[in-house]
């Protein structure tokens, strides 16, 4: 049995995301903390551009998604964490991103998420909703959201 703690940290890549960094460093470097890096991969429906006259047979596979987002995911750690004392562990996730974050964190007994927030207010938030607000109010255990400035 470990004496760290875990932390789950979710990622989509943006520019957005690497407002955690930072804290997630300070976090593991106090607690000697497990990081789990997750990416979360919706249902293929969920890329498809609404255009018209738009080919639906290229729309990618649940399959190929998840190897863009497992590739993705390490260059991610490599390039953005890898001055963590241990480097940190990576999951791609399938589903609606808030509910597999949280699931996710239950899953391994995580004791905290860190995730960013885009900082979205008005017409912006209510279309597009926010993962961060949705792993807050369902998390089992602490969440440290930290906005990023980049963002919208």
């Amino acid at each position: 049995m470990s004496n760290s703690i875990k932390i789950v940290v979710p990622t989509d890549f943006s520019n957005e995301s690497l407002a955690v960094l930072d804290w997630v460093k300070r976090l593991s470097d106090r607690g000697h903390a497990e990081v789990h890096c997750v990416n979360v991969v919706q249902q293929p429906m969920m890329y498809m551009p609404v255009a018209p006259g738009t080919a639906m047979g290229t729309m990618p596979s649940v399959n190929e998604l998840q190897g863009i987002a497992k590739q993705s995911l390490t260059t991610f750690v490599e390039a953005h964490m890898f001055d963590l004392e241990t480097l940190p562990l990576t999951k791609v996730l399938v589903g609606r991103p808030a509910e597999e974050i949280t699931n996710y964190a239950q899953e391994i007994d995580a004791q905290m998420i860190v995730i960013a927030t885009r900082g979205q207010s008005g017409l912006a938030h209510m279309m597009l909703g926010s993962t961060a607000e949705g792993v807050v109010r369902s998390a089992k255990c602490p969440v440290l959201t930290v906005r990023s400035d980049t963002g919208a």
